[in-house]
């Protein structure tokens, strides 16, 4: 059974962030949504892309909202998140998200839910 004293660490440590990511235009951009959804910690990811934004010829940019669970600084998860979705070299994790260029996280719009 649940207790009430882990739902509510759980929902007292639940953040927000937004971020610009680039993803190759070959790679499907709900795959690559499902695949941050499965990122450790990560809850929640919202395509908040304005539909008036331009984008290139092979690279499509898509503004996100994330929402995470953690029991530390959040600021510390980011680079982490970062980390686990442009890893290259596949020897030392298995995280790394096929067809993402670029992850930009900011920083300014990490709140507290």
């Amino acid at each position: 059974m649940i207790k009430l004293s882990n739902i509510l660490t759980e929902v007292l440590n639940t953040y927000q962030v937004e971020c610009d990511l680039f993803t190759d235009k070959e790679f499907n951009i709900t795959d690559v949504l499902n695949q941050v959804r499965g990122l450790r910690k990560v809850t929640i990811v919202n395509n908040i892309t304005p539909e008036e934004y331009p984008q290139k010829d092979k690279i499509e940019y898509t503004k996100l909202k994330i929402k995470f669970v953690t029991r530390e600084d959040p600021k510390q998860d980011l680079p982490k998140f970062k980390e686990d979705m442009l890893t290259s070299d596949l020897s030392k994790t298995d995280l790394r998200i096929p067809g993402i260029k670029s992850v930009t996280f900011k920083e300014e719009t990490l709140k507290r839910l």
